[in-house]
């Protein structure tokens, strides 16, 4: 009787192999008397990370963000894998296993404070140096950006060189700097810009327009105070940039969103919303500093509306 006690109280807990997994992926392997396949699976599962971060620091391709996107997802993977596997693992163990010299709560602690330690540690780096999420509450950029429509901002992307001409960026607010902005480079230091009847000039240029159909916006149409947001898109052509913005119907006022011409100065840009009229940006708070760019807004990993849109920034 004494015996069989014993046998149970050593038998392998589905329930605490799956907690311990949720800790920290492989965890349950080696709650389970399997310490090799807990290390392996432990190193798929955070491998990924400095691939990551060593890409990052290699290149600013704006490929590399689904590059990423690939490997947070293979990671992701690794962790369910290490669950299920951790459960049938405590399934499988026979009633009678005998404790090894690792299953001890000591030694569980002090994995989980070396592992997570150091993969919390390159987390962190990558959030605050490479690469971060931001979720878009507002049209400002529709219809690039449908508001609630989540993105990747490559931060690595103005290491090697400054912004340009049609980059879609995240931005400090100037008049808050406690809240983020995202919106379009439309000229850099030393260009001139000015806008008249709704036809942005840069260095006194009238950048091309292109109209394109109403299908354009099919399954991302937004409602504004209750009412459908109505009006046109058009690709515009700013340099090599090509991008599409939105122009709201006002047939009382043309000339909504019209500003004089004002010289970008050096260490900064002229950033506007592709919803041309309705957007707060440079018109409002003039040109932005450089220093104050978060990064390129570069890759939509989940989108609001319309997943058609899932992918790479245009």
């Amino acid at each position: 009787m004494d015996e069989q006690v014993v046998q149970n109280r050593y038998k392998r807990r589905i329930w605490l192999a799956i907690l311990l997994s949720l800790i920290m992926p492989g965890l349950g392997q080696v709650y389970c008397g399997r310490l090799k396949r807990g290390l392996v699976l432990n190193f798929l599962h955070i491998l990924p990370l400095p691939i990551i971060i060593g890409l990052f620091s290699l290149s600013d391709s704006p490929a590399l963000t689904q590059i990423a996107i690939v490997l947070i997802l293979a990671s992701m993977m690794v962790f369910l894998a290490a669950i299920l596997d951790s459960a049938f693992l405590a399934i499988r163990t026979a009633i009678g296993y005998q404790l090894k010299d690792y299953n001890s709560p000591v030694v569980y602690i002090l994995l989980i404070l070396i592992v997570t330690g150091g993969s919390s540690g390159s987390g962190l780096y990558l959030r605050n140096q490479r690469l971060e999420a931001f979720r878009v509450p507002a049209a400002s950029c529709y219809p690039t950006i449908v508001p609630n429509d989540r993105i990747l901002a490559n931060k690595h992307a103005y290491k090697r060189r400054n912004p340009g001409r049609g980059d879609l960026v995240v931005h400090i607010n100037p008049l808050n700097r406690h809240m983020n902005y995202i919106k379009r480079i439309v000229a850099v230091a030393g260009d001139t810009v000015e806008m008249k009847d709704n036809q942005l000039y840069v260095n006194g240029y009238e950048l091309t327009r292109r109209k394109l159909p109403e299908s354009t916006l099919d399954n991302i149409r937004i409602t504004e105070k209750g009412q459908l947001l109505k009006g046109e898109v058009f690709e515009e052509t700013n340099g090599n940039a090509k991008y599409n913005i939105f122009l709201i119907e006002s047939p009382h006022d043309k000339t909504i969103g019209d500003f004089e011409k004002i010289t970008v100065p050096e260490h900064h840009c002229f950033v506007l919303g592709d919803n041309r009229n309705n957007s707060l940006d440079s018109r409002h708070f003039g040109p932005v500093l450089l220093a104050t760019i978060k990064g390129r807004a570069d890759y939509i990993y989940w989108p609001a509306m319309d997943w058609s849109h899932f992918g790479k920034i245009e």
